[in-house]
């Protein structure tokens, strides 16, 4: 197996996957990771990266077309080419969208409209449309925004904030009052997707020095409702992948990677790979460092337990041959022990 070191000027996404114990499947980024540095950032260094975040959240915003409707939004839609004093439809309609994500309209009765852009919503009104209406013109308005995204840790005002219209990262940041002097160099982005959970690690330096990155979608991450961000403390470790408990873990004392693993619950026996990957930065101008450990040397004392270091992730991949064992074949032959009959 092969590992790569970046350049520092490359930020990606470290980890696309599961978050919490059990959640849905996990998806590798093609992306390789640009790591934070290790250790606390200085007062000069949060000083810039403050500033970096108010000079970005200051360039103009996305149109509110990348906006995901959301249940509690308030909607405008208006059917262009029907007049006003129509008895089939009337012209204009305003909806709230219910907890479900669905609207209510005359002649479609209940539409999904939740996690549509306002784009594709106009496009699915007017295919819904055309069974009833000649060449449908419909144009869709946000008329209240009432998602809501949170973020917490080393923040100046943690908390939720509701999205009005199209926001990044760098505008949920700059939204929060920018990072304290306590913050690390990371963010890590929390997200419930259709496959499971999803995690982001984020290299906060690049994402507030780095001219560029405020168009960059992959550097300056769209948010969406119900994310969750975090700015953890310096000082910490992180574990992701294949264990019971992924997550930031204080580092209260010396941790070795055993050690770090048990903290995070220990490893998913039924998923994960023993090919376990340290990912660590010693300098910001020195590229990242990809580890390889073989953790079933270190479980049989062949091989050194590698200590950890502040602001280490370290990454449990999840082993194919398991997966699909476990989730899929093995449930199969069950299925058919139980038609079999004896």
């Amino acid at each position: 197996m092969e590992y790569s070191s970046f350049n520092t000027n490359i930020l990606a996404l470290l980890f696309a996957g599961f978050l919490a114990t059990g959640c849905g499947t996990m998806s590798q980024s093609s992306t390789p990771p640009s790591l934070p540095t290790g250790g606390a950032a200085t007062s000069s260094t949060i000083a810039n990266i403050n500033r970096g975040l108010v000079s970005a959240a200051a360039q103009p915003s996305s149109p509110q077309g990348d906006y995901r409707i959301g249940p509690e939004d308030m909607l405008q839609i208006t059917l262009y080419n029907v007049p006003g004093d129509a008895s089939s439809t009337p012209r204009t309609n305003a909806v709230r969208v219910s907890q479900a994500g669905v609207i209510s309209l005359p002649l479609l009765g209940e539409v999904l409209v939740t996690g549509s852009t306002v784009s594709g919503l106009e496009e699915k009104l007017r295919q819904l449309y055309d069974k009833y209406l000649h060449n449908p013109q419909v144009g869709v308005l946000v008329s209240d925004f009432r998602q809501k995204v949170s973020i917490i840790g080393a923040v100046q005002k943690p908390g939720e904030f509701v999205i009005s219209g199209p926001k990044t990262l760098i505008d949920l940041l700059s939204m929060a009052g920018g990072v304290t002097p306590a913050a690390g160099t990371q963010v890590h982005l929390y997200r419930r997707a259709p496959n499971g959970h999803e995690n982001y690690v984020i290299d906060l330096l690049v994402l507030a020095s780095n001219p560029g990155s405020y168009n960059d979608k992959n550097i300056n991450q769209p948010v969406q409702p119900g994310d969750v961000v975090n700015v953890p403390q310096a000082g910490m470790f992180f574990v992701y992948g294949a264990v019971k408990t992924p997550g930031s873990y204080p580092i209260d004392r010396r941790y070795t990677l055993k050690q770090a693993l048990a903290k995070a619950g220990g490893m998913d026996i039924d998923l994960s790979s023993s090919d376990v990957v340290i990912y660590r930065r010693k300098d910001p101008k020195e590229e990242a460092q990809a580890i390889p450990v073989d953790f079933d040397a270190v479980l049989a004392g062949s091989v050194v337990d590698p200590p950890i270091d502040a602001d280490d992730i370290i990454v449990v991949p999840v082993s194919t041959l398991k997966y699909v064992w476990n989730r899929y074949l093995f449930t199969m032959i069950l299925g058919i022990r139980s038609y079999v009959p004896y």
